[in-house]
């Protein structure tokens, strides 16, 4: 607590003020406002003493939490700790006519939570005038601790449809802002191990349930962070390698456990050909979970093989244990290129072959695109050791649902850089779209910068 005066308590909020002052002419008292502050009292009662507990001479301390309102005024009070029930009422009695300065947020009066002990001495009865307030700063108004907001119950998403043959695990990781009737606004992803994870976690934050952030009886909006988890039901980790065509080559060591493990991206010349292919690669995933060392069985250089380089450079896992922790394993997956025309990209193949009808872009849609979640683009392990700077330009379909889908590298300072940029896009995900109330496909095209690592 504060070693000023009880009675000088509210001058702390501008004791700042005076002191900057203080540090040069230059310095302008009409440049420095005050923001923020606590509730501070300004007119206090003393409580009046039961009858009951003054003929029993009996003592206690009730400790009140109430709300500040915007005009000073007292509400919501209740008796937080008492150590006697027969000062409960006195003490409420007495809070009620309490009348404060109220807090600052943003240079604004705002309600805020308080707390105060109400102190019962026997030596108050001898008292020929009641104090104008509590003579010890111990028994002064306060501000309440302040309790986070908190998920009733546990989340049980809906696994997405989309990845059940793949069982992967995942997370999705979002800023939330739970309101003081504990529902949840503003929803914004932070980080999502796979795109068709989005859509299902933020339906199932629509049916989650808080209790909001509290400062004592006053509700009170509040930011956090909140992960939602996927588990394929039943996926041992060898399960999950074999369900992505991933194979474990060294012997004797643990299995590592696919976390974020992208498709590559099907080249957009060639899916609108019909062409097809199939890739086998060799990679090492460290100790920290990280991929590397990435080799084919084909030597030739491909588009194919830059397509699946970037996606393998892009994975993440649970770093496989040995029996002094994390170790590094060798790896082989084998992907094939192949259209399916029940696909959402197979749907979208027509309308962008030639003579085909084409996409619209965004003009004219019925409100401006919103990203959910765009994922980060890994900078090219081979570009590491010459470490430049460079860009691209990626064209890309987001479908009626939201997805980015039929990515194409239009233009990039190096060859490498538009694969990292296009599989990065295959990751982002977006309200859907809609034209004249119905959903829509929309073709557009995006610079991505990419910056040269730390060391």
């Amino acid at each position: 607590m504060s070693s000023l005066p009880a009675s000088h308590r509210y001058a702390r909020r501008f004791f700042h003020v005076v002191l900057i002052a203080q540090l040069g002419a230059w310095l302008h008292a009409a440049d420095v406002t005050v923001d923020f502050g606590s509730a501070v009292i300004d007119t206090w009662v003393q409580p009046q003493y039961p009858e009951a507990a003054r003929k029993a001479k009996l003592e206690g301390v009730v400790t009140v939490e109430f709300v500040v309102e915007l005009d000073g005024t007292v509400t919501r009070e209740r008796v937080g700790k008492s150590t006697n029930a027969v000062f409960d009422q006195a003490a409420l009695a007495a809070v009620r006519q309490w009348h404060f300065k109220p807090a600052l947020e943003d240079a604004k009066p705002a309600a805020s939570g308080m707390e105060a002990p109400v102190l019962f001495n026997l030596e108050q009865l001898r008292q020929k005038k009641a104090p104008a307030l509590p003579s010890d700063e111990r028994y002064m108004p306060r501000a309440a601790r302040s309790e986070p907001a908190q998920a009733e119950g546990g989340m049980d998403p809906e696994y997405p449809a989309e990845l059940q043959d793949q069982r992967l695990p995942g997370v999705v990781r979002m800023q939330i802002t739970v309101g003081p009737d504990g529902r949840v606004h503003e929803p914004r992803v932070l980080f999502a191990s796979h795109p068709a994870f989005v859509e299902t976690a933020l339906r199932t934050l629509e049916r989650a349930k808080f209790t909001p952030a509290h400062q004592g009886p006053l509700p009170r909006a509040a930011t956090m962070e909140y992960p939602v988890e996927f588990e394929g039901i039943g996926a041992k980790p060898v399960d999950i390698l074999t369900a992505n065509h991933l194979e474990l080559l060294s012997d004797g060591a643990g299995i590592p456990r696919p976390f974020v493990l992208i498709q590559p991206v099907y080249p957009r010349d060639r899916l609108l050909a019909g062409e097809t292919a199939k890739v086998t690669a060799e990679f090492t995933v460290n100790a920290e979970g990280q991929t590397e060392d990435v080799i084919f069985a084909d030597p030739a250089g491909t588009d194919w093989q830059a397509a699946m380089r970037a996606a393998i450079e892009s994975w993440a896992f649970q770093p496989a244990r040995g029996g002094q922790g994390p170790v590094a394993v060798r790896l082989r997956v084998t992907h094939e290129f192949v259209p399916a025309e029940a696909s959402a990209d197979g749907r979208l193949v027509e309308r962008l072959r030639p003579g085909g009808e084409g996409i619209a872009g965004a003009a004219g849609l019925d409100q401006k695109l919103k990203p959910l979640w765009r994922g980060f683009p890994v900078y090219p392990k081979s570009l590491t050791g010459e470490r430049p700077a460079g860009n691209a330009t990626i064209e890309f379909v987001i479908d009626r649902g939201g997805r980015a889908r039929a990515v194409r590298i239009v233009s990039a300072t190096a060859d490498e850089f538009g694969w990292a940029a296009a599989a990065a896009i295959t990751q982002w995900v977006f309200a859907p779209p809609l034209r004249n109330g119905q959903p829509a496909d929309v073709l557009v095209r995006i610079p991505v910068e990419f910056q040269p690592p730390q060391s």
